[in-house]
């Protein structure tokens, strides 16, 4: 009642705005006024209640808005928590935790848009505190990342933008394409020039890193903080895949534009994993997987438009959230290893599967996500994902083929890349790890919670789409496999606890 009677007395303000706005300043409020750990349960306590209000309150949110918000909402719950001791522990204080605040709400600005010129002002608000996240060690080579962040990655996508706004003014009015509804933007372009497609949607790939616009993140994410990280590649690069899940359904089925991306989005899906596999810097193989990630979900949303695939369309959209929920764990992960070896060479790690139980759980569940193995949000999107490719074999047998063939190579590196992120905990089993390492239960419990995400989800999603996608017999045939592999994992746990927590047996031997 208090937010209706606010929303009405502003005039025609949206309610997302409102309490957006004010939920901003509590968070900033709490940072600035709240010195101890309490302040940490009262931020989530906020992102919360944002996080009902998006899902149940807002009004003008389609599926797609409700799912990139969310998502950026979670990402966002967890960081704060964890940030707070990560800038402790590493730079012994700072405005870390509030930067990283403000580019969560930022972005989460651009999610729950629901006119255009409020989009693009989010948008570019956004960009602009993500340079300032990725230059917050201030160095040289932080600035160069900064830089062609913002040639590569920023500029091409603002084009994208004005050349959006610029096309609906067109076929309206200015007036009125400022106020036009995000989710209408599908059909005000329809019959537009092919020519501006292809500009707008080659602009969008400059945010989500997909080939040749990709060059700009592996610094950007390696360089930046964990945290800073942890958005860039868990949310901001959903920026550029929630462009093209707006304006891919206006483009005709036979435009050169989607078949432009699917090869662009299928040599991005196979140089990426590749170049995943030759890092040693760890934070790089996971620059290096969002990269693939990212490729293989437009390949996901131009093969649905090609063939008019819907299941490709849910599986691109889940894969979007499985996304941004694992590599979001992996990079507060990634930071987690840097404070407890002050190192993130992947020569010179390999033992802290022994010294440090939580984290490696934590890697874990994540890269399991990763790799697509139940009963993770990643196994149940790669499923989605490969059943509409191979339903486009039916349709065109030498382009499913192909698309197939793209997507068990990129499966097939991706399990490749996070085996080999697993050495960072099991790659030397035989090195005595050094005396000094020791843990950050602030930081470990955070990152835990959040790889714990990739399973806690699951179970809730599976549901969601047995009731308005997927048919009942597969939404059953996932569920058993999920709880399956969820007993086996909680088997495996209890079994590895009991190890680290026993003297060895010998047999009677001395």
């Amino acid at each position: 009642m208090i937010i209706k009677n606010l929303t009405s007395q502003v005039g025609l303000i949206p309610q997302q705005y409102v309490v957006t706005t004010v939920a901003f300043l509590a968070v900033i409020t709490v940072n600035s006024l709240i010195k101890n750990g309490f302040k940490a349960y009262v931020k989530v306590f906020i992102y919360a209640i944002l996080i009902g209000f998006t899902l149940f309150y807002y009004s003008g949110l389609d599926v797609i808005s409700k799912v990139f918000a969310v998502l950026c909402l979670l990402v966002g719950a967890f960081l704060t928590v964890y940030t707070q001791t990560y800038e402790r522990v590493k730079y012994g204080g700072g405005g870390l935790t509030s930067l990283i605040d403000t580019f969560v709400f930022s972005i989460y600005f651009v999610f729950i848009s629901t006119e255009l010129s409020i989009f693009i002002m989010a948008w570019l608000f956004a960009e602009i505190i993500g340079f300032f996240n990725i230059v917050y060690e201030v160095e040289r080579r932080t600035l160069v990342a900064g830089l062609r962040y913002l040639l590569i990655s920023m500029i091409p996508s603002d084009i994208a933008l004005l050349t959006m706004l610029g096309v609906v003014a067109g076929k309206l009015s200015l007036g009125e394409a400022f106020l036009t509804p995000v989710n209408g933007l599908n059909k005000i372009l329809t019959d537009v020039n092919p020519a501006f497609y292809t500009l707008i949607l080659l602009g969008f790939l400059g945010k989500a890193a997909v080939a040749p616009f990709h060059f700009w993140l592996p610094d950007a994410h390696s360089l930046a903080p964990a945290p800073a990280s942890a958005v860039l590649s868990g949310v901001m690069v959903k920026m550029g895949i929630y462009g093209i899940f707006r304006i891919i359904p206006s483009v005709p089925s036979t435009d050169y534009t989607l078949y432009l991306l699917t090869f662009l989005s299928s040599i991005t899906v196979i140089y990426s994993g590749l170049q995943a596999l030759t890092q040693t810097d760890i934070k790089r193989v996971l620059a290096y997987s969002t990269i693939e990630n990212t490729g293989i979900i437009v390949l996901a949303l131009t093969t649905y438009r090609l063939f008019n695939l819907d299941v490709l369309f849910t599986g691109a959209l889940l894969y979007s959230l499985a996304h941004g929920i694992f590599k979001a764990a992996l990079f507060m992960n990634s930071g987690v290893v840097e404070v407890l070896t002050h190192t993130r060479e992947l020569p010179k790690l390999g033992y802290l599967g022994r010294v440090a139980p939580k984290p490696t759980y934590s890697a874990l569940i994540s890269t399991m996500s990763l790799i697509g193995i139940p009963p993770s949000l990643g196994f149940v999107s790669k499923v989605l994902v490969f059943t509409g490719f191979a339903e486009a074999i039916l349709n065109s047998p030498p382009v499913g083929v192909l698309l197939v063939s793209v997507l068990a190579v990129g499966l097939a590196l991706s399990a490749a890349y996070g085996s080999r992120y697993m050495l960072t905990y099991w790659g030397a089993i035989k090195v005595k790890p050094p005396s000094e390492v020791r843990g950050v239960p602030q930081l470990e419990s955070s990152d835990f919670t959040m790889s714990l995400m990739n399973v806690v989800a699951t179970f809730p999603t599976l549901i969601v789409l047995g009731l308005h996608a997927l048919g009942s017999t597969l939404t059953a045939s996932l569920l058993v496999l999920s709880t399956l592999a969820l007993a086996v994992m909680w088997y495996a746990y209890t079994y590895v606890k009991n190890i680290l927590s026993k003297p060895l047996w010998l047999g009677g031997s001395v």
